[in-house]
C-alpha cells in the first residue's frame, strides 16, 4: 500500500508566544500544538496532570438525572443490579462503578455478559432474572445505548434503567431513566473517553471532584482506556499518567498477583497492553468472565489462585485457536482477490465469536484496511470489524443496515449480526461505501509527522524536554520527525549511523534491507540514551528530492 507522510503545518508565531508563556523550547511548543494544547494553562495540565486537572463531569449528558436516581436507591436500600459487557473496558468500568455504589452503601449485584452463549449486549435471558430478584433498578454499562427494546421492557415491568456507555447512538437508540454517553452530543466532551473513563466520571459527580477516594480507581480507569485503545488526550491522559504505575504496584490483590504471573513491571502503556490485556480479555471471548472480574475487584481475598488459574487457562485456549484461526484466515486471503477490495470482509463456519474482534485487528494491521471477520453459525453470522483511520467503520455499517440483522461500536470498531444469504450482498456494500469515501486513491496509509528538520536540528534540549510527553500511545505518539537525504552506515540489521556529511546521529531500527552509500528519507523518533541522542528510525524510503537539509 502507498504511504503519505503528513506533516503537521508549522505555526511559528503561535508557537513562539506558546514557548515564551509556558517556559519551553519553541520546538517544544510546536508539539504541544500538533497534539492541540495551545494554552499556557492547557500546558500545565498536559505536563503536570492531577486529579484536579480531571474536567468538571457536570456536563456529561444524563449525569444529574444518574447520581439523583443513584442517591434515591442508596437512601432506600433499593436493589441494584449492575450489567457489563465482558472485555477489559466492560469489566473495569463495572468493578468501579460496582465498588464506589458499594462503598456509598448501595445494595448491588454485578453481572457480567457471557458473549458466547447469549451474544453481544444485554441478553433477553437477563429479564427473567431480574424480575425474579425484584430489582426496580439497572444499571448498563458498555453497553445498552443501542437496545432500546430492553430499555422498553424493562420500563413495562416498571424497573427503570441507566446506561452507562461510550458506544455511537444510533437512529431508534435507547430511552432510559438517564443515558450517560458523551456522543449523545456532537461537539462535547468527554467524547473520547471509553467506558471506564466514563465510571471514573460517575464516581467524580457521586463522591465530588477532589474526594482522594477516586485515587483508588485510577488503575481500573487506566487499564480500560489502554484496553481499550482510547487516545490519551484530555481526561484519558491524565487517567494513564496517573494509573499506570498504580497498576503495576496495585492495593488490588488480584491484579497484583496477575501483574505478577504475566511479569508486568514497568509503568509503561505498552507492556501493560502487550502482557495484561490479552490475559484480562481472554475469558469474556470464551464466554465467561467472572474469574477476571473477581480478580480486579477490590475485596477479592479467598479464590484469587483459582481465579489466576481460570484466566490463565483460557489465555492458553485463546491463543491457541487465534494461531489455528489466523492461519485460517490466511488461507482465505491467499485464494481470494481482497487486493481488489478497499474492505476484507472474511467468514467461516466454526470460528470462534470471541476471538474475531482479535482477528480483524491483527487482518487491519498486516493489510492496512479495513477488516471484518465473521463467525458463522447455522443460517446467522456474528462478527467484528476494525478500521483504519482514513475510513469510519460504523458509517458504512449503518449504510448497509437493510442487509444486516443488527450491528454497534464506533468508527473504529464495531461488531454486526449477518444472516448467511446476505453475506455477499453485505461484502459488496460496505466496500462500495469504502470506495464511495475514499474516492478513486483508495487506501493511502498516512503516517503524521510533526515537523521536518535537518540532522543537526535534532538538538539534545529539546529532545530531553520532549520527553515529557510520555506516556506515549494511541493519539499521543512519540514526536516525529521527517529528515531527508541522510546515508545510512549500517552496523548490524538493528543499528546505524545515519550522516547528513555534517552530522552523524546513532539509531536503532531495521535496517538489513537498505543499501549502504544511498540516500535516504527517514522518520524518526528522537530521545536520550544516556545523555546521548539516539533516533528510533520508523520508517525509510528512497530518498525522494535533493539531499541538502531541508529547512527548519
Amino acid at each position: 500500500m502507498r504511504e503519505h507522510w503528513r506533516t503537521h503545518p508549522a505555526d511559528q508565531p503561535r508557537a513562539a508566544a506558546l514557548a515564551e508563556q509556558a517556559a519551553v523550547h519553541p520546538v517544544t511548543a510546536q508539539l504541544l500544538l500538533n497534539r492541540g494544547v495551545a494554552s499556557a494553562e492547557d500546558a500545565r495540565r498536559f505536563f503536570t496532570p492531577s486529579l484536579s486537572s480531571l474536567q468538571d463531569p457536570a456536563t456529561l449528558p444524563d449525569i444529574d438525572a444518574a447520581i439523583a436516581r443513584f442517591r434515591r436507591a442508596i437512601a432506600s436500600r433499593e436493589p441494584m443490579l449492575l450489567f457489563s459487557d465482558s472485555d477489559v473496558d466492560g469489566l473495569t468500568a463495572s468493578v468501579i462503578l460496582y465498588e464506589v455504589l458499594r462503598g456509598l452503601g448501595a445494595s448491588i449485584t454485578a453481572v457480567q455478559s457471557n458473549r458466547i452463549a447469549e451474544g453481544y449486549g444485554v441478553p433477553g435471558t437477563l429479564l427473567p432474572r431480574i424480575r425474579r430478584r425484584a430489582i426496580r433498578l439497572v444499571i448498563l454499562v458498555d453497553c445498552g445505548t443501542n437496545q432500546p427494546d430492553v430499555v422498553r421492557q424493562l420500563a413495562a415491568d416498571g424497573i427503570e434503567t441507566i446506561i452507562v456507555d461510550h458506544h455511537v447512538p444510533l437512529s431508534g437508540a435507547a430511552r432510559p431513566a438517564a443515558l450517560v454517553n458523551p456522543h449523545r452530543d456532537s461537539h462535547g466532551p468527554f467524547r473520547e473517553l471509553c467506558s471506564a473513563g466514563l465510571a471514573l466520571k460517575v464516581a467524580q459527580a457521586l463522591l465530588g471532584r477532589m474526594d482522594e477516594r477516586l485515587a483508588g480507581y485510577l488503575d481500573l480507569a487506566a487499564l480500560g482506556t489502554l484496553a481499550d485503545c482510547s487516545p490519551l488526550r484530555g481526561d484519558n491522559r491524565v487517567i494513564v499518567s496517573l494509573g499506570v504505575a498504580q497498576i503495576v504496584r496495585s492495593r488490588r490483590r488480584g491484579l497484583a498477583r496477575l501483574c505478577d504471573e504475566t511479569r508486568t513491571r514497568e509503568p509503561e502503556p505498552e507492556q501493560i497492553i502487550r502482557r495484561l490485556v490479552p490475559r484480562l480479555n481472554a475469558s469474556g471471548r470464551l464466554g465467561d468472565a467472572a474469574a477476571v472480574w473477581h480478580l480486579l475487584c477490590q475485596e477479592a481475598q479467598e479464590g484469587i489462585e483459582e481465579w489466576l488459574a481460570q484466566a490463565g487457562a483460557a489465555h492458553a485456549v485463546t491463543k491457541q485457536l487465534h494461531r489455528q484461526i489466523i492461519a485460517q484466515a490466511q488461507e482465505q486471503v491467499n485464494r481470494l482477490h481482497f487486493k481488489d477490495e478497499y474492505v476484507m470482509v472474511l467468514s467461516r463456519s466454526g470460528w470462534p465469536q470471541g476471538l474475531m474482534g482479535p482477528l480483524a485487528t491483527q487482518l487491519s494491521r498486516r493489510y492496512g484496511r479495513p477488516a471484518i471477520a465473521i463467525a458463522m453459525s447455522g443460517q446467522q453470522g456474528v462478527g467484528s470489524g476494525r478500521s483504519v483511520p482514513l475510513f469510519n467503520l460504523l458509517e458504512a455499517l449503518n449504510a448497509c443496515r437493510e442487509v444486516l440483522v443488527q450491528f454497534g461500536g464506533h468508527a473504529q470498531a464495531c461488531g454486526l449480526t449477518v444472516d448467511r444469504k446476505h453475506l455477499e450482498s453485505f461484502r459488496a456494500l460496505v466496500n462500495h461505501q469504502a470506495k464511495t469515501a475514499l474516492g478513486p486513491q483508495g487506501l493511502i496509509r498516512s503516517r503524521w509527522v510533526d515537523f521536518e528538520l535537518p540532522l543537526g536540528g535534532i538538538q539534545a534540549d529539546w529532545v530531553e524536554e520532549a520527553q515529557r510527553f510520555a506516556p506515549f500511545g494511541q493519539g499521543n505518539p512519540p514526536p516525529t520527525v521527517a529528515v531527508r537525504g541522510v546515508r545510512i552506515e549500517a552496523a548490524s540489521p538493528r543499528t546505524a549511523m545515519l550522516s547528513d556529511g555534517t552530522h552523524r546521529v546513532a539509531a536503532r531500527g531495521s535496517f538489513s534491507a537498505l543499501a549502504e552509500g544511498e540516500r535516504y528519507d527517514v522518520l524518526v523518533s528522537p530521545t536520550l540514551a544516556e545523555r546521548r541522542l539516539l533516533l528510533a528510525v520508523s520508517a525509510v524510503r528512497a530518498s525522494a528530492g535533493p539531499w541538502e537539509p531541508a529547512r527548519i
